[in-house]
């Protein structure tokens, strides 16, 4: 079986961070198959060893037109790779002309949007997401949209038995497991970590040892979350990968809103602190890909 995960890669890092942790589920389901995160636009070297990866430009509406999709990079790269499951990660506009005559499982995987993103204003007239094109939508967190979806856990690179223990990871960061340590993280655009590092400094005066790290440019701590037993509090943004994290990991935390296009990370904040879950939403998706 072969299974592509499509997304993309120009507003961070955390697209390519699920797709990483829907591999992750794979492989403890035991399942056989050949995954790939097919990237369109910005880089997906964040997946490193984790999955075999295809990176493609970023094509616009012209080129996936229903004119011209033919001649598209994604068109022909799905053309060639033939996946038994396509899941597709929010961009259901670039393969939106032909995703009905691809050959395969479709699961169509969405965070907290608002309406509008829904429908998009062309040149040649308007298109909307169209759910009988997918086999599956899922929403991968608790949210309430315009389209029909149903509602699987938050999707988490890892489970909480996988992740070092406290001595461990703190001895690998350079930390003493026996101090209070704080994390400071956050991949996002270039600046808003140092940001974050100068407001809360304050916490090293409290008691604090501060260790802070960023995967925007390369060289930082991927996946954070094997460490997260060596901190006692987070300091990190609103956006899906790290806010999940932090609840399902039950972490003392302040988490700092993030200017998202079409996505309301304030929401997150005011509705979900509080959202417990167990079972892990990639390990759910794992079961849905193999189901028929």
């Amino acid at each position: 079986m072969k299974i592509v995960y499509y997304t993309t890669g120009v507003s961070g890092t955390g697209r390519i961070v699920r797709g990483i942790a829907i591999g992750n589920a794979l492989k403890r389901a035991e399942i056989k198959c050949e995954y790939i995160i097919l990237c369109a636009g910005g880089s997906a070297e964040i997946a490193g060893t984790f999955s075999d990866r295809i990176e493609i430009p970023l094509e616009d509406e012209r080129v996936l037109s229903r004119r011209m999709y033919e001649s598209s990079r994604l068109y022909q790269t799905l053309s060639e790779l033939d996946p038994d499951v396509l899941i597709v990660d929010r961009l259901w506009f670039a393969p939106y002309h032909f995703i009905e005559g691809l050959r395969c499982k479709k699961i169509f995987l969405t965070i907290m949007v608002r309406d509008d993103f829904f429908q998009i204003d062309l040149p040649d007239g308007k298109i909307e997401f169209n759910a009988s094109h997918y086999d599956h939508v899922l929403g991968i967190e608790p949210f309430n949209a315009r389209i029909r979806m149903r509602t699987i856990n938050p999707i988490i690179i890892r489970n909480r038995d996988e992740i070092m223990p406290r001595e461990a990871a703190a001895r690998l960061l350079g930390l003493s497991a026996e101090k209070r340590n704080c994390l400071i993280a956050l991949n996002f655009e270039k600046g808003y970590l140092e940001r974050l590092v100068e407001k809360y400094e304050y916490l090293g005066g409290e008691g604090y040892e501060i260790f802070n790290t960023t995967n925007i440019g390369g060289g930082g701590i991927f996946p954070i979350v094997d460490y997260f037993n060596a901190f006692d509090f987070v300091v990190c943004g609103t956006g899906y990968n790290q806010f999940w994290e932090v609840v399902y990991f039950d972490k003392e935390a302040v988490m700092e809103p993030l200017p998202l296009r079409f996505s309301d990370t304030i929401w997150r904040l005011e509705n979900c602190q509080e959202h417990y879950f167990d079972k892990n939403g990639a390990d759910q998706l794992a079961q849905i890909i193999i189901n028929p």
